[in-house]
């Protein structure tokens, strides 16, 4: 470890406090970094959380760790579990009185130890399931069936009297129905068990407590109305009830007692569930499903944050009745990778905004986890996954819902979303007249056209259509559907609104595109050197390499396009900050992800010098 001494040293942290085979502990000023070598090949999510994880316990808790294979880097914040780019150099005495320390309770200590035991017991259950072949047919379905499990003992925790009240379980209450030890006893008829949890998930699954309330009053529950247990093996039931259900004895007011989920701080239970999907889950080819890595929603949410924090009214406004109006959308959501890392950012803002009313802070955020995050996507699979995901966050009644076309879907309302994150499907030529639904939604996109002219209307829609070489607006036969989302984008933006989206690069450089780029930011006036005409302020361009999606089956090369809608036709474009990633994190080998660790993500040195110039 002597070279990372040498080298810890050289940024400032020149007291050497501890050092070992693979531990070193410096420190500079009041700022404490650990250094701790892996003997793993990769430094996986899971890897570096666990490690993140431990180092909380300790005391005092470290700012920064700096986690390395001898290969590969990871620096964290450790307060905040965020990715660096670099462990920074110490503070001045002044910033380290701004800087803080986080307060680390004994039920947080409790839950930072449990993480490493969670994270190996939900991959073991998964495998579990997966390895029975009990009505599961890939990685996929055995997740979704997790997830029911998963949602059935939180019920169980957040409602122990409940009692059902159909058919020949009417009257039994739920926690003595899902109690693993049930399956122990000698004359225990398993299958009968089976049947009842079958049984009582039929009824529990539509609880409101479970259910979201949009904004145009209809409701959407976790699951579709015809979802139901598939497994149907006593074993699985009883090996998964047991291990989220034994999790040893935990202490509160002088009182011992058997530990449940509920007892875990934080966003822990969260993470491991996160990190269970991006590592279980299979990816589909073509227009088909894909989960975004991290690397690219952190660095998107970050870069948002940012901007957001330059005017905290809008992020804390509420209305007459107390409810918040900031809105967060994605309209392709998946499991909701962006849409949870911006409810991360949003409570450590509220947290810090808030620091001096405690309980204004839980009721604020509350609220914000009901009404802020809005998440809509096609797919039942992957709905169920995000919901079940906020759940695990805190955030029972998110806004996540599916919808067939996220393109047209009346649910989503023109003007009335402050920010959007999205990694909308793209393909050229993807949607078509040659079906009756690409027909119909590329009509949908035709509605700010009269008579061949675009009307520029701030909640109209036109790139169903395109100008031709007299500027005459006629319709298209076929779109890409990443040109329409940013049509569509620009519809529910509300004014002064922030979009981050990816995009493929011929929409940015393609001749055939320019159209689409001069909608977004005007054409240039060569007299006045202004951009004249556009629906938004384009604000960034970030080129992301080909390997960034390359397991979506997906050939494009992306970038991530960061645009604000105009609050006022007359708003002048400043500078586009551009920057490209020639690494992000991770390659990919024989369809698999192989994390390189946070010294090959240039994504975090772009954030930073974003934060620099904006």
């Amino acid at each position: 470890m002597k070279e990372y001494t040498e080298k810890i040293k050289a940024i400032g942290y020149n007291e050497i406090i501890e050092e070992s085979d693979d531990h070193v502990i410096a420190k500079g000023g009041e700022i404490l970094v650990h250094i701790i070598r892996t003997d793993e090949k990769e430094l996986t999510p899971r890897l570096v959380n666990t490690i993140v994880t431990k180092l909380l316990v300790l005391d005092p808790v470290p700012n920064y760790a700096w986690i390395t294979n001898g290969d590969a880097n990871s620096y964290q914040d450790v307060m905040f579990a965020k990715a660096l780019p670099e462990i920074p150099a110490p503070l001045t005495r002044e910033e380290e009185k701004l800087f803080g320390r986080k307060e680390i309770t004994k039920r947080d200590k409790w839950s930072y130890l449990m993480y490493e035991k969670l994270q190996t017991r939900f991959d073991q259950l998964h495998q579990l399931i997966y390895d029975s072949r009990d009505s599961v047919d890939n990685t996929n379905d055995a997740i979704d069936e997790f997830c029911k499990l998963i949602f059935m003992e939180e019920f169980r925790i957040n409602h122990p009297d409940y009692k059902l009240k159909k058919g020949v379980l009417a009257g039994k209450k739920i926690k003595d129905l899902l109690w693993h030890e049930r399956f122990e006893k000698d004359d225990a008829d398993k299958k009968a068990i089976v049947e009842e949890i079958r049984t009582a998930f039929k009824e529990i699954k539509d609880h409101p407590d479970y259910v979201a309330h949009l904004d145009d009053g209809t409701e959407a529950p976790i699951f579709d109305p015809d979802a139901y247990l598939k497994l149907g093996k006593p074993e699985i039931y009883y090996k998964v009830l047991k291990a989220l259900q034994d999790l040893g004895d935990i202490s509160t007011n002088g009182t011992t007692r058997k530990a449940t989920l509920n007892d875990l701080s934080g966003d822990v239970l969260g993470r491991v569930f996160d990190v269970l999907i991006r590592g279980k889950f299979e990816n589909k080819g073509g227009m088909g499903i894909y989960l975004t890595p991290r690397q690219v929603t952190e660095a998107a949410v970050d870069i948002v944050m940012h901007d957001l924090k330059k005017f905290p009214g809008k992020i804390i406004k509420v209305d007459r009745n107390n409810i918040p109006e900031f809105k967060v959308l994605d309209g392709c959501c998946g499991s909701g990778g962006f849409l949870i890392k911006m409810l991360e950012e949003l409570k450590q803002y509220l947290l810090i905004e808030l620091a001096g009313d405690r309980k204004q802070w839980e009721e604020r955020f509350e609220k914000m986890k009901e009404h802020c995050i809005v998440g809509a996507d096609n797919s039942p699979g992957m709905i169920l996954k995000a919901r079940i995901n906020m759940a695990l966050h805190g955030a029972n009644k998110a806004q996540i819902f599916k919808t067939e076309n996220s393109l047209t879907s009346p649910q989503l309302k023109p003007e009335t979303f402050d920010v959007i994150l999205t990694n909308p499907p793209f393909k050229s030529g993807g949607i078509s007249e040659k079906s009756t639904e690409g027909k119909t939604t590329l009509q949908f996109f035709r509605n700010d056209i009269e008579d061949g002219v675009n009307q520029k209307r701030s909640t109209g829609l036109s790139l169903g259509s395109k100008p031709d070489g007299k500027g005459k607006w006629k319709p298209v036969s076929s779109m890409d559907p990443a040109v329409l989302f940013i049509d569509r984008y620009l519809q529910l933006l509300k004014p002064g609104g922030l979009c981050m989206m990816v995009v493929p690069d011929g929409v940015l450089s393609n001749a055939g595109e320019r159209y689409v780029r001069e909608y977004l930011m005007g054409k240039k006036n060569d007299i006045t050197d202004e951009f004249e005409g556009g629906k938004a302020i384009l604000k960034a361009v970030i080129s992301l390499p080909q390997e960034t999606f390359s397991l979506s089956g997906a050939g494009a090369k992306t970038s991530l396009l960061y645009f604000k809608k105009k609050e006022h036709p007359g708003d002048k474009q400043g500078d586009v900050f551009m920057a490209v990633a020639d690494q992000v994190g991770f390659t990919v080998k024989n369809k698999v992800e192989i994390q390189l660790g946070d010294d090959h993500n240039d994504l975090l040195r772009i954030i930073d010098n974003f934060k620099k110039v904006r």
